[in-house]
């Protein structure tokens, strides 16, 4: 029951039953429990997240700083996108750009000051944040991404596929006899049958931040998803099952950081081989070219030409040829990923393996949108027919030529060389008489005579005299000879017909 009371001018105030004022006491009471109970609950979720959300939500709002309320609200919507509940989904697009910065082209760097400008990109530890886009810590980090890992190319990162290589093995007399044992001889079974799928822009996200430390447990860093990652040599080679500690590093020994020469491939060709075949996988002795196909696919990965041998797959592939060694395959993969973050045009080898370092140490779990595909080698189980033989083509036979056609062609040479000469001086003669010309109506304007036309006739110039040319007849009297005279039986022949 409720009842109003006058207050004032015209106001009124509500009074309430005690028996309804305390029921409505009693519901929000209740009401309030629970919202504080839930309040609670939130609370300590949030505080079992531990130092780990904290400092990524520190690096949230770094990365935000500079924007707007209403940039802020759209970049966190486009970031809560990419997570779906298979994973996240990491796709290739442009990084957020300032219009207080101009991007950088560093493709067009030179090679060396590029080299140097990665090897300063420190952003571990207490490294200043400039990036304006959240996936990058360094402003030059989303400016190679952009100039470098994004270019026009359709495949970006090397082709990657793993094969059985015990099926190379069983098929060793039809593939190449002694690949498996020089397989099994350098420690190459386990990287060439590692299967992993890879995320592309996870791969490229590497490549344009990762840091290649020089302490002693050579140390990498990078950026996955905003956060800042690293790993060391062992972790990493443990990571892929090798074991990083032994065998023989090629990059290690190789003479001021550069690999041999083509010219040193020479043993792995059949002896008497033409030089210019030296650096084409082709034309090598068919195990050592069945072997450098199996490693341009795992190894040494290339994309578009797949025959050549350059740089320190060439010292690789001699390496082939020590089989009392074992090869440090761990060591030749770190460094060669080193180098392909100093490259600026080549092709992102190793995404199955960095892919493996990176879910090793980024939580979330990512999409792959590269499957690692498996390689079989092909052969021809039945033998081809051979070819039919072709009988050779044979050249029409030309007589040789009579004394007269001897006596003719030196004549037409001798005709041909006397017009040349006479065109030869014809145009000579032309000049002359132009350049005469002139300069005698030159000499007569510097003397006043005005009476001087164009048409004036110069002074006649004296006839060249052309050389003699003898007649073949003169020179050439053997083919002159007179004809025996004929016999009196020829005589009757002739009277007769």
């Amino acid at each position: 029951m409720v009842r109003t009371k006058n207050v004032g001018a015209g106001c009124a105030h509500r009074f309430f039953d005690d028996s309804e004022e305390e029921a409505r006491a009693r519901k929000r009471s209740t009401s309030r429990a629970a919202e504080i109970e839930e309040e609670e609950e939130e609370e300590s979720e949030e505080e079992d997240e531990g130092d780990e959300e904290e400092e990524g939500e520190e690096e949230e709002e770094e990365a935000f700083e500079g924007f707007s309320l209403e940039a802020r609200k759209k970049k966190k919507k486009e970031v809560q996108r990419v997570s779906t509940p298979f994973g996240m989904r990491m796709v290739r697009s442009l990084p957020t750009k300032d219009s207080r910065h101009v991007a950088v082209n560093y493709k067009t760097m030179p090679s060396n000051e590029y080299v140097q400008l990665r090897q300063s990109l420190v952003f571990h530890g207490r490294a200043q944040r400039t990036a304006f886009d959240r996936w990058f810590w360094k402003i030059e980090h989303q400016d190679i991404y952009e100039s470098i890992c994004l270019h026009p190319w359709s495949n970006m990162c090397s082709p990657h596929k793993y094969m059985d290589v015990q099926f190379i093995v069983n098929n060793e007399m039809k593939l190449g006899q002694g690949v498996g044992e020089i397989i099994d001889a350098k420690g190459l079974r386990d990287i060439m049958q590692f299967h992993q799928d890879w995320n592309e822009e996870a791969i490229l996200q590497f490549y344009a931040t990762c840091f290649f430390a020089t302490d002693k447990a050579r140390t990498v860093h990078w950026m996955t998803g905003g956060e800042r990652l690293s790993c060391t040599f062992v972790k990493f080679a443990q990571l892929l099952g090798l074991d990083g500690t032994q065998g023989y590093s090629i990059h290690s020994h190789a003479a001021k950081g550069l690999g041999m020469p083509p010219k040193a491939l020479a043993p792995l060709y059949p002896p008497g081989h033409a030089h210019k075949a030296i650096g084409i996988s082709t034309a090598m002795i068919p195990k050592y070219a069945f072997l450098f196909k199996c490693l341009t696919l795992t190894l040494v990965p290339k994309s578009g030409d797949y025959i050549s041998v350059r740089n320190f797959a060439i010292d690789l592939m001699l390496e082939m040829t020590i089989l009392d060694r074992k090869l440090n395959v761990a060591d030749f993969i770190f460094h060669e990923m080193c180098l392909a973050s100093y490259s600026q045009g080549r092709s992102l080898p190793y995404g199955p393996f960095i892919q493996a370092m990176i879910d090793a140490f980024f939580q979330p779990s990512i999409q792959m949108d590269c499957p690692h595909k498996g390689w079989c080698p092909r052969f021809d189980t039945k033998k081809k027919a051979p070819m039919p033989e072709v009988a050779p083509l044979s050249r029409p036979v030309v007589p040789p030529l009579t004394r007269f056609e001897k006596f003719m062609a030196k004549a037409q040479r001798s005709i041909f060389h006397m017009c040349k000469f006479n065109a030869q001086e014809v145009v000579t003669n032309n000049k002359l008489v132009y350049a005469r010309t002139k300069m005698y109506k030159d000499h007569l304007h510097a003397l006043g005579d005005t009476q001087v036309s164009d048409d004036e006739a110069p002074p006649t110039p004296a006839v060249p005299v052309l050389p003699e040319f003898t007649f073949p007849e003169a020179s050439y009297e053997d083919y002159f000879v007179e004809s025996p005279a004929p016999s009196d039986a020829e005589d009757d022949d002739a009277s007769d017909e």
